[in-house]
């Protein structure tokens, strides 16, 4: 089973382009992959542009060996139409924006009848990735 998650950019016109990648979505892989090798804009765009992805790997080329599906992104008209559709399995989300990657973990709500659905996120749950690292002792030195 995959830690999913949907790394993300925002557009100087507020639209969102979105991609899915079904493994190691958590920070201490997805998200140092994401600051090692593509902490600026035209490496962050070139990656979510490129689509679906199994799992993260230092480059491109890379990534797209071992990736089962080529689905393009999919492109919301602000953060919020995003965040209102993220699915309920994604469990961390990355955005790029301000020349910058941040990160948010979904989490999760009880409902009455005793099942789980994910909590809406909101712009305001998105850390820096730099200050997720830094509160969570995570060391982000260049990974392969």
């Amino acid at each position: 089973m995959g830690t999913r998650s949907n790394i993300a950019y925002q557009k100087p016109s507020g639209k969102v382009v979105v991609m899915y990648c079904h493994y190691d979505g958590y920070p201490e892989y997805n998200g140092k992959i994401l600051y090692n090798h593509y902490n600026n804009q035209s490496k962050a765009h070139a990656l979510v542009d490129n689509g679906y992805q199994s799992g993260l790997k230092p480059t491109i080329l890379e990534s797209n060996e071992d990736r089962v599906h080529q689905e393009p992104p999919q492109t919301f008209h602000s953060v919020h139409a995003f965040l209102m559709n993220v699915q309920f399995d994604i469990e961390w989300v990355y955005l790029f924006k301000n020349d910058s990657w941040y990160v948010a973990e979904t989490k999760y709500i009880e409902l009455p009848n005793g099942r789980y659905d994910s909590a809406t996120l909101h712009d305001n749950d998105f850390t820096p990735l730099w200050a997720y690292f830094t509160k969570n002792n995570i060391a982000v030195g260049d990974q392969s």
